[in-house]
């Protein structure tokens, strides 16, 4: 079922997509695919560790959204920053929301706008689903 491809667009930018079912064992494997592409691709601890936390909140919320469901994730370097991505299957956008202190989930959203530098979603090309992406700085 995960499939990984290493890809070189037609412009020479280099991107790792990687595609799992939405379960929550897959967050982990999400942070590390881009713990790992981004350390090969030269960046500092900082922008690991913010992108790594990223990725994790952004597929957190695609398993919530689509649990048994395949997901595709992408790392991809745009204008020398990694931009994050994971496509789901379901339509309905992320909604950021207040969380109260004693709740469990909530931040997600919170946590992804503070680290990045930008961030958005679009309808898949296919028309199925959305992508959830985030700018990373470099």
């Amino acid at each position: 079922m995960n499939d990984l491809e290493f890809v070189t667009s037609a412009h020479g930018v280099p991107e790792v997509r990687l595609t799992l079912l939405a379960v929550p064992s897959s967050v982990v494997l999400a942070r590390e695919l881009v713990r790992y592409t981004l350390t090969n691709w030269g960046f500092d601890r900082e922008v690991i560790d913010d992108a790594s936390l990223v990725m994790s909140e952004i597929v957190s919320n695609a398993v919530a959204a689509t649990p048994g469901h395949r997901i595709r994730l992408g790392c991809a370097l745009r204008a020398g920053a990694p931009l994050l991505e994971c496509w789901d299957p379901s339509p309905g956008l992320p909604v950021r929301c207040p969380p109260s202190l004693t709740s469990e989930n909530g931040r997600g959203l919170a946590i992804v706008t503070a680290l990045a530098k930008e961030t958005g979603t679009r309808p898949s090309a296919t028309g199925e689903g959305k992508v959830v992406w985030a700018r990373m700085h470099s």
